[in-house]
């Protein structure tokens, strides 16, 4: 098997000593967490009425598939902003899927 080899031996600092490069880093984790709480909506409303009519179990399974892609990724690459994104994602759509199989 070919092992790719990295390009860049050398890895930036962290914190990085730019401030500009730093607020990005910070910034990560708060979009981390924060993207993936657009979904809680669509969760609250397919539970509050009870009712999944409009709702495509095969776009949120395909979106399940593609959040545990990025979760395998990030564990394999240690990557911990991304981890958290992931998971969050994985545990949303698996929420908002449980409820289009429930109220469809």
């Amino acid at each position: 098997m070919h092992k790719r080899k990295r390009q860049a031996k050398k890895l930036d600092p962290y914190p990085h000593p730019n401030k500009w490069v730093r607020l990005i880093d910070h910034l990560i984790y708060v979009f981390a967490i924060v993207i993936p709480l657009t979904t809680i909506p669509q969760m609250v409303k397919i539970w509050v009425n009870k009712s999944a009519h409009d709702v495509s179990i095969v776009m949120w399974s395909a979106f399940l598939v593609s959040a545990v892609m990025w979760l395998l990724y990030a564990i394999v690459h240690k990557d911990r902003p991304l981890i958290i994104n992931s998971v969050l994602w994985v545990a949303f759509e698996i929420v908002v899927i449980t409820e289009i199989i429930v109220y469809g």
